[in-house]
């Protein structure tokens, strides 16, 4: 009789176990598909994003206008202007790789 209960409080055991474990991968996984999409943001994010180096400026693909990048490098959406809003010196200050990409939406 005791090796059965020893039996079942072993079975018992192992169960609550196999199901904790089951429970950390399970949010493991979860994790990891939360990370996934939030890679996967930031790269469609870079791709409807030019950045314009020789503007200090981003270029939305997607809504074509332009924002200014802040110090810490992030773009700020409160700057959002357009190519009519520019002036001669900002046109001036384009490189020739930044006024290709400018050309190309206009």
């Amino acid at each position: 009789m005791l090796t059965t209960i020893i039996i079942i409080v072993t079975i018992l055991m192992a169960c609550i176990f196999l199901a904790w474990r089951d429970d950390k991968i399970t949010n493991l996984e979860k994790r990891v598909e939360f990370l996934e999409q939030k890679m996967n943001k930031k790269l469609v994010s870079r791709l409807l994003f030019v950045e314009l180096k020789s503007v200090n400026s981003v270029l939305d693909t997607l809504n074509n206008c332009f924002y200014q990048i802040d110090e810490n490098g992030d773009y700020d959406i409160d700057t959002e202007y357009r190519l009519e809003d520019v002036t001669d010196d900002w046109w001036e200050s384009l490189s020739k790789g930044d006024l290709e990409i400018v050309n190309k939406i206009k």
